[in-house]
């Protein structure tokens, strides 16, 4: 499992920053929407000012998540995250149909479009949305921010969009170009927020971490000298950037030093190759199931 390790307190300055620029340019974007008569460039804005939602809801769980376990979360608050991703998904899908209907009745009611106020518009909306995509690149690997992301990643392939259309309707008056695009940015946020859906219900559901392979761990494990087998096998995400581990360990007749060691080694091993960093093991010198153990419970 890959992640940022960026400290925290540059990672909430990035929000904030983001969070400014995008929504003094949403509105601006709005005003010279309702001026110029485009529906692609109120979409647009629309899309950033639940952008500047997103950027929001993703810095408080970013926040939030770093508070400390405790009795009643004894793994801490890294899913919050999670639930922040999923919030924003959702909002892109409701800002996703709402683009749908009025580019719809746009299309059955076509309306003039001042192209060259589209085009200027549109520039600076992707210097902007480029820019603040950018500063987010480096921390896509982790679900929250990756929503945040992907929304300013899109929302810059919508500015070009728009640009785009604004040049044909300047150089042919065709407007109905606006609302085709309109229709594209719509699809755009579909595909991206279905990305942070599954990718969120898979962490809450307790699926194996994107990036690892469930047959490879058992394998390097097994590799381990002294180590004969193990079963119940388990790896869930903590949080898009933490991974967890329990099994257990069928290992050799051994000192009760040297199984401690055999432990540590294992331990040792899931970190540095796989980023486990939690793991709980339970020595056993029987091959199972043991106990209550179902013979169909992990691997």
């Amino acid at each position: 499992m890959s992640g940022s390790h960026e400290p925290p307190t540059n990672l909430d300055n990035k929000f904030k920053i983001g969070l400014v620029l995008n929504t003094s340019f949403t509105i601006f974007e709005f005003i010279m929407g309702f001026v110029s008569g485009s529906l692609a460039l109120v979409s647009d804005a629309s899309h950033n000012l639940t952008d500047s939602l997103s950027l929001v809801i993703a810095f408080l769980a970013n926040k939030v998540s770093r508070r400390s376990a405790n009795i009643d979360k004894t793994y801490g608050y890294g899913r919050v995250t999670i639930l922040a991703a999923l919030i924003n998904a959702l909002i892109l899908f409701a800002l996703a149909f709402y683009i749908f209907y009025e580019a719809y009745q746009r299309i059955l009611k076509p309306e003039p479009v001042e192209g060259g106020i589209v085009m200027i518009v549109a520039f600076v909306g992707t210097i902007i949305n480029g820019a603040i995509a950018f500063t987010f690149f480096k921390n896509r690997d982790e679900l929250n921010t990756r929503a945040a992301f992907l929304s300013m990643a899109f929302d810059t392939l919508a500015s070009v969009g728009a640009l785009l259309a604004g040049f044909i309707i300047v150089l042919t008056g065709k407007t109905f170009v606006d609302p085709f695009i309109s229709i594209l940015i719509g699809i755009m946020l579909v595909f991206s927020a279905w990305g942070v859906v599954k990718d969120g219900l898979h962490v809450l559901l307790d699926g194996v971490p994107e990036g690892i392979d469930t047959g490879k761990v058992k394998q390097a494990i097994l590799n381990i000298p002294n180590v004969k087998d193990l079963d119940d096998l388990h790896i869930w995400a903590i949080s898009s950037t933490s991974a967890a581990l329990s099994c257990h360990l069928v290992i050799k007749e051994c000192s009760l030093a040297e199984s401690l060691r055999i432990k540590e080694e294992v331990k040792e091993m899931l970190s540095r190759q796989f980023h486990i960093d939690h793991a709980t093991i339970e020595i056993e010198l029987i091959e199972g199931p043991h106990h209550n153990e179902r013979t169909d419970e992990g691997m």
